[in-house]
């Protein structure tokens, strides 16, 4: 999963291109076993769950949808749900959480009248549909750069139309680019994420002096290099939050960070609040350890 740092979302919403329709979150679970959630005053953006295997159900006040392999369902903005995967065949599914001025009119015209009981839209399983989420995904670890954004969020249309008119929708040839010094640099942030990690080990990686890589890395991600690992770090913070009973400074040290307070307060720049508030906000039921 993926999930926007505050200062991210304030920039999309600053730009006229995409103010309209942007990604806040976006995420992958495979076979999704004991996946609840349960938000009874909704949230502020519209949730998009496409099912690719297995069951799952979704349930909202006009009624409870059956979701399975093929179906693309949304849930409003502001209305109060529950959903979870089917313990004996759970689902795997792909899904955004969208904002911005027209994010609620965007889904609903992929999706009809959303005056009445949400209907689910079908379709055959498509890699290049596949493809393409994979796309906006590797761009977004490629850096939140203004160029990055527009290119993920534009491509989100594109990805909405894959159901609208599936018959209209074919793959394009992609050529394999070659890997640059900045990806071979975010391969190592990403291989180091427990560990800590400084400029000098960075542009080794990436066989460049300091100097010269910092201006490329900036220039190619609008993000000095240790910026960019900070949030790199701070998105697998999101993840274990979500997906463990690590406790605050359990987490801060699997990132290697010895210090839970300088942990909690990068993560609150970034992201806007505190790593307990986070669990709160997304409604995250911690098991205590014994």
């Amino acid at each position: 999963m993926i999930e926007m740092p505050k200062e991210v979302i304030d920039k999309c919403r600053a730009m006229p291109l995409i103010n309209q329709l942007f990604i806040t979150q976006m995420g992958f679970f495979p076979k999704a076993l004991h996946h609840y959630y349960q938000r009874p005053t909704g949230m502020s953006q519209v949730i998009l769950i496409y099912c690719t295997d297995g069951l799952g159900w979704v349930q909202v006040p006009k009624g409870r949808v059956q979701l399975q392999a093929g179906d693309l369902y949304a849930i409003a903005p502001g209305v109060p749900h529950s959903y979870a995967a089917d313990p004996h065949n759970p689902w795997t599914i792909y899904w955004f959480h969208i904002n911005g001025s027209a994010c609620a009119e965007s889904v609903w015209a992929t999706l009809g009248n959303a005056d009445q009981l949400p209907q689910t839209v079908r379709v055959v399983f498509s890699p290049e549909r596949i493809a393409l989420f994979d796309r906006i995904y590797d761009t977004f670890l490629n850096g939140y750069s203004q160029s990055n954004l527009l290119f993920a969020n534009l491509t989100l249309p594109y990805f909405l139309a894959s159901f609208v008119l599936p018959d209209n929708f074919r793959p394009k040839t992609r050529v394999a680019a070659p890997v640059s010094a900045t990806d071979r640099a975010i391969q190592f942030m990403q291989d180091n994420l427990s560990r800590p990690v400084t400029l000098d080990n960075i542009a080794q990686s990436a066989h460049l002096s300091v100097s010269f890589f910092s201006r490329k890395f900036r220039q190619d991600t609008g993000y000095a290099p240790i910026e960019y690992f900070n949030h790199l770090r701070i998105q697998r913070a999101c993840q274990l939050l979500h997906f463990s009973n690590l406790r605050v400074n359990e987490v801060a040290a699997q990132l290697g960070m010895d210090d839970p307070f300088y942990f909690s307060r990068l993560f609150k720049k970034q992201m806007g609040l505190s790593p307990a508030g986070y669990r709160k906000r997304e409604g995250i039921q911690v098991t205590p350890q014994p």
